[in-house]
């Protein structure tokens, strides 16, 4: 069975479909951004960019899985700087949706699976969007389901909440599957002999580095140091304050399982660095000897926007299996939740 991938960044979905299915191309946004490493991992999958050129007609007939992550950033809290007065609508980014959605018509694929961060399946996010495109695969003669998935419920080595838009024909069976406890953060990087590269810090975050805590932001070591009556307020339209570090950085707990481990600004647990980018390639599911094109500052936002390769891998197998089934479809439009420890449901039959 042929699958295409759209917008998909480094490569991580492909690299858990392809073991399911023959990828024959990425249809990607302008730019394709992470193009280049993943031309250079799979330099027989050809990557056009830019939906204009897209060789529709070239894979008619073809194709029996759309697969994409389109930018999440719209809703997502770092995508926003977690301003709030911002409205997705207004952020041209969410065009990649409808460009990915667009192949559900043009290829006629049997199932489209389409990734984002689970505030896009909020009321308060992009939900009239996601309801708007269920509206059109019903039409479109496709059964839909909205898939909430923790990437512990596919062996990813770190707790990583995403939501999946699936249109389908017929239905999508989806295996019992096994809550997996992460590693501890000490345990994942004991299994990267060499960290890659590591970002630097800003001049005053070197000075403040080695008095942070397992745990601890930086922001709040300096903010320990340096009274609110001697705050300086930037002038960028933003709540900042000058010579303050994000908010983000912040040092990793040794003994603890990782939360989200995304972008380049975790602080190693014992040592006075940033993870580097094979030690966030390993938390994300990639293998080891992946190699990444591009400046070497830009490799972990490029890890942390894809999907990773386990939950990638989990996506193509239902789809896949329900495929190769002739699954029925058991409602039109279905919520399934993989996102809670078995001990707080038992949704899983």
């Amino acid at each position: 069975m042929n699958a295409i991938g759209s917008y998909i960044f480094a490569g991580g979905f492909t690299l858990g479909v392809e073991k399911h299915f023959n990828v024959l191309a990425h249809f990607e946004g302008d730019g394709a951004y992470g193009a280049d490493t993943f031309s250079l991992n799979r330099p027989n999958i050809p990557v056009y960019s830019g939906p204009a050129d897209w060789p529709i007609k070239d894979f008619e007939g073809k194709i029996d899985f759309v697969y994409g992550n389109p930018p999440c950033a719209p809703w997502s809290t770092l995508g926003t700087g977690g301003r709030k007065d911002l409205d997705w609508r207004d952020d041209p980014r969410i065009e990649a949706w409808s460009h990915v959605f667009s192949l559900l018509n043009d290829l006629q694929p049997k199932a489209l699976a389409i990734e984002s961060v689970p505030r896009v399946f909020a009321k308060t996010g992009g939900r009239p969007m996601i309801d708007s495109f269920t509206e059109k695969a019903i039409k479109a003669g496709y059964n839909v389901t909205h898939f909430l998935v923790d990437g512990q419920y596919t062996n990813l080595n770190h707790s990583r909440r995403r939501f999946f838009f699936m249109a389908h024909k017929g239905g999508l069976s989806f295996p019992r599957l096994n809550w997996n406890p992460a590693p501890t953060i000490s345990q994942v990087l004991e299994e990267v002999p060499d960290p890659g590269h590591c970002n630097s810090f800003t001049k005053t975050e070197e000075e403040l580095v080695p008095k942070c805590g397992q745990g601890e932001q930086l922001r709040t070591v300096w903010e320990k140091l340096n009274p609110p009556e001697t705050w300086v307020r930037s002038e960028t339209g933003r709540k900042g304050v000058k010579g303050r570090p994000q908010f983000m950085k912040w040092r990793l707990r040794a003994n603890k399982p990782a939360g989200v481990i995304a972008g380049g600004f975790y602080i190693h647990p014992t040592e006075n660095r940033l993870l580097g980018h094979k030690e966030l390639a390993h938390f994300a599911g990639y293998p080891q000897d992946y190699q990444w094109a591009g400046p070497p500052s830009g490799i972990g936002s490029l890890i942390a926007r894809g999907v990773m390769p386990p939950v990638g891998e989990f996506i193509g197998r239902v789809v896949k299996n329900s495929i190769a089934e002739n699954e029925e479809a058991k409602e039109q439009v279905q919520m399934v939740d993989y996102t809670k420890p078995p001990q707080m449901e038992d949704l899983f039959t």
